[in-house]
């Protein structure tokens, strides 16, 4: 009986003290992203998805703000089949200069409530825009990034080619 109340007291005190030893995360105040993958959905339709992170928690546009400009941006480059490079869109001679396409998305605010700021986790864009790739263009991909509210921009990633024309 007394080796289980010493256990019992030896649990909680663990339960209590074992919190207090978890070190929080730290990542710099610039955000920082990397490219997951794709759920396609139709020829015409996806969600791309980004993990993130950023250590002062500012991802995200606060509720009212209609004048800061988009802060996720996933721009659209198409593979030219005679070099193998990936081009932006507005270096096909047959488009105007400047009219490179871009996906653009308003995060909501995510920053976190109380002293700890830190973020993680994922995004998910969806992209549904009809065409979502240019009909003569046969790979795809995207450069993607992001801008906290300090106007600290992610890196850049590229995701994965998307065959449009199997």
């Amino acid at each position: 009986m007394k080796y289980t109340k010493f256990i019992a007291v030896l649990f909680l005190l663990s339960v209590v003290i074992m919190p207090s030893c978890v070190k929080e995360k730290e990542f710099p105040p610039t955000p920082s992203i990397s490219f997951l993958h794709f759920d396609a959905y139709a020829p015409d339709s996806a969600d791309c998805v980004i993990a993130f992170k950023d250590g002062d928690g500012d991802i995200g546009i606060l509720e009212g703000d209609a004048t800061t400009p988009n802060d996720y941006q996933l721009k659209y480059l198409y593979k030219d089949l005679t070099t193998g490079v990936f081009l932006p869109y507005d270096s096909d001679l047959t488009t105007p200069a400047m009219d490179t396409l871009f996906y653009s998305y308003r995060v909501p605010n995510l920053t976190p409530e109380g002293q700890y700021k830190a973020l993680d986790g994922e995004i998910r864009a969806k992209l549904r825009a009809a065409p979502i790739y240019h009909p003569a263009h046969s790979i795809v991909k995207f450069e993607i990034f992001l801008r906290d509210r300090a106007g600290n921009v992610s890196n850049r990633v590229l995701t994965n080619e998307i065959i449009t024309n199997p």
